[in-house]
């Protein structure tokens, strides 16, 4: 029986000193049947002239080339492109882990669920240029239908494990149905996409082994540009939307208290909040080509400013969120 063809969307601005580790770590995944599309977003530097080099070692890769417009809207340009059955996203600044796809197939297939999500692993740099590096999870192992996918989901709203796009797999027919698209906000998009996704997702999956390893960068927008007026916005958003899904689904009188804590989220720390262990890793850092452009997470208090580059687990002041999620 063939394996369905998977898409892995990869949007790249002024990535020529870290994006081939990325597209390495994609092409060599033990599944085979892959298809790459990286979009270069305008970029100043020679990201697309790395693209088109790694494109002629690799047929399974496509570049497309379009002027600055962001993160979101190059993602959104994707998005009518990929010939695959299933849809992942990759940042150009990170990578996937060994046997990502396969794992996350496999439980797509097997559970017939409408999205597969993953642990992920995180890389926080340190002063000494090395990284502290975590494994996060929140959901156990399992099938879920929507009603307790939400409710696992209202627990933790805010955090990356289901706001992020990359320890996903998505079916591209889904998406297509819907046109389900990224929208121009200051930060969250991707968030923002996963609750549209939602709306129309009906069974939902998730596995024990980490998909994505997500390394952190202090001077992202998320971490520097995002105003707590933004966060207020996007959380009532999210509330608004949450509420009348709990409602279509005649659930909202349980979910009431639940809810709430959506506003509550935004006192918790930047950093994610999920169940985490450590994991070593030695990874070389990326160039200084490498900040991210991307804008979702939450920004940090005043307090965790001082301690963005630091894992909550050494953060004495975050000891007591640490124990709640553990």
């Amino acid at each position: 029986m063939p394996q369905p063809l998977v898409s892995v969307i990869v949007p790249a601005y002024n990535a020529a000193g870290f994006i081939s580790r990325c597209v390495e770590s994609i092409t060599s995944q033990s599944y085979p049947e892959l298809e790459i599309l990286l979009l270069n977003d305008g970029s100043t530097d020679d990201t697309l002239a790395v693209c088109r080099k790694l494109a002629a070692a690799d047929s399974r890769i496509r570049v497309v080339d379009k002027p600055n417009t962001g993160a979101a809207d190059t993602r959104s340009c994707a998005l009518p492109l990929p010939n695959g059955e299933y849809i992942q996203f990759a940042d150009s600044d990170d990578h996937l882990l060994p046997g990502c796809t396969a794992n996350l197939v496999a439980a797509m297939q097997r559970s017939h669920a409408d999205l597969v999500l993953a642990p992920y692993r995180m890389m926080v740099p340190r002063k000494d240029g090395g990284y502290d590096t975590r494994e996060y999870s929140l959901l156990p192992a399992g099938v879920y239908n929507k009603v307790d996918y939400l409710w696992q989901l209202t627990g933790n709203a805010a955090a990356f494990y289901y706001g992020v796009l990359w320890n996903k797999l998505y079916r591209r027919d889904l998406i297509q149905m819907a046109h389900i698209r990224f929208e121009h906000v200051v930060y969250a998009e991707d968030q923002l996409f996963n609750t549209r996704y939602l709306q129309v997702a009906q069974r939902f999956a998730a596995i024990d082994e980490a998909a994505y390893c997500y390394i952190q960068n202090p001077q992202s927008v998320c971490h520097t540009q995002v105003s707590a007026a933004d966060m207020l916005r996007h959380r009532s958003r999210m509330y608004h939307t949450y509420k009348e899904l709990c409602i279509q689904l005649g659930v909202y009188d349980k979910f009431r208290l639940r809810l709430h804590g959506i506003y509550l989220s935004l006192f918790e720390s930047p950093l994610p909040t999920a169940r985490c262990r450590s994991f070593p890793t030695h990874l070389p850092a990326p160039t200084a080509a490498s900040e991210k452009r991307r804008t979702y997470g939450i920004s940090p208090c005043k307090h965790h400013r001082a301690h963005v580059q630091h894992c909550r687990v050494h953060c004495p002041l975050c000891q007591k969120h640490l124990r709640s999620d553990l």
